[in-house]
């Protein structure tokens, strides 16, 4: 049976307490699902929301991706949504616009466990412990001229935090920003670059279907449609690391669309990106793959001794990656869809726990 699994929050909201200034924003959020500590980064553009949520359940800082936009059914509230084998997690409460804070009751359900309803409060955490940024959004929707007959749509978005100060390390933060931005020189605006991307975009799909005759637009219908999204949203920080979150789609026909997310991990201490080898010594390295192999039959509750290919995987082994995050827990991997399991599953998030890695962790992340 296909595992699924599921993180949903609905959270009680006034759009209407809402200015135009306030619809982009960043902001994190601290405090308890529980007596589990929790802590969420959020995102804000337009009525879109995304992040990352990260949750204590069993000792392991083990960040979700979380995304979500208000309900049709009730306009007054949103809806967000997010997700890592094993766990299922219903939040239901109110945004408290004025103090904000999240605060009401939830339901946390393991795989073939009873729910248990818990008390959940997050509060906008401003204490100075996260870098401060700033978040930017452009979108649009392009169309064919109408002698093309042909309602397909070129539709681009693009978001990225941006930070606030200018520091040694801050500045780090900028420019491998302004690298996944793809842009071949200093960033001072990302708004600016994302724009001309954005027209770049639009423009080229306008003009490669304009070549087409009426007939040709007619005959491929709404096959033309296309689409790129980008968000670029913080996924963990403590004190040591920040970890980046490069989530790209596109969509160029199909079944569905393609998406995978670049984890970019920086050393708080000296702004580098950080590679394996800064956390880990060679020796750790090589023990990855089979630390690998026990989290993921753990996670996915393989209880046989059969290859993971027998197990639903794609892989008899499953290899070290550099797209990883650096928790005070572990180290976490993240794989793309198709690399390890079907489009289904998702992106496969494998944190190995600290306590395995402590013989083999560098100095500084020990």
């Amino acid at each position: 049976m296909k595992k699924f699994v599921f993180i949903a929050l609905f959270l009680g909201i006034s759009l209407s307490g809402f200015s135009q200034s306030d619809t982009v924003w960043y902001k994190v959020y601290t405090g308890k699902f529980g007596n589990s500590d929790a802590t969420l980064h959020l995102c804000r553009h337009s009525y879109s929301y995304s992040g990352y949520i990260y949750i204590w359940f069993t000792q392991q800082q083990w960040p979700m991706p979380v995304y979500g936009s208000p309900s049709p059914e009730y306009p007054d509230s949103i809806q967000l949504s997010a997700g890592n084998s094993p766990l299922f997690l219903n939040l239901t409460g109110l945004f408290k616009i004025n103090n904000f804070i999240f605060d009401g009751h939830g339901h946390l359900q393991k795989d073939n466990v009873t729910s248990k309803e818990v008390h959940f409060s997050l509060q906008e955490n401003k204490s100075g412990n996260y870098t401060a940024f700033q978040y930017f959004y452009t979108g649009g929707t392009a169309s064919l001229p109408p002698k093309l007959k042909n309602e397909s749509t070129c539709d681009f978005s693009s978001a990225a935090v941006w930070p606030v100060t200018n520091t040694a390390f801050t500045t780090s933060l900028k420019k491998q920003i302004g690298i996944a931005l793809n842009s071949k020189v200093p960033v001072n605006n990302p708004l600016e670059i994302m724009k001309i991307e954005k027209n770049k975009f639009m423009t080229g799909w306008q003009k490669d279907n304009s070549k087409l005759t009426a007939k040709d637009a007619a005959d491929m219908g709404l096959s033309l449609s296309a689409s790129q999204d980008q968000n670029i949203m913080v996924m963990y920080e403590d004190e040591k690391t920040l970890t980046l979150a490069n989530y790209i789609s596109t969509y160029s026909g199909g079944a569905h669309n393609n998406y995978y997310t670049s984890l970019i991990t920086i050393s708080k201490n000296t702004g580098k990106k950080l590679q394996l080898k800064d956390v880990l010594s060679a020796e750790g390295l090589k023990l990855l793959p089979s630390l690998l192999d026990k989290v993921a039959r753990q996670q996915f509750s393989i209880n046989n001794k059969k290859p993971l290919d027998e197990n639903g995987f794609f892989v008899n082994q499953i290899k070290a990656t550099e797209n990883f995050y650096v928790t005070s827990t572990g180290i976490g991997f993240l794989y793309p869809t198709y690399e390890l399991k079907s489009f289904a599953e998702g992106e496969i998030n494998l944190l190995v726990p600290k306590v395995a890695l402590s013989k083999y962790l560098t100095p500084e992340y020990r």
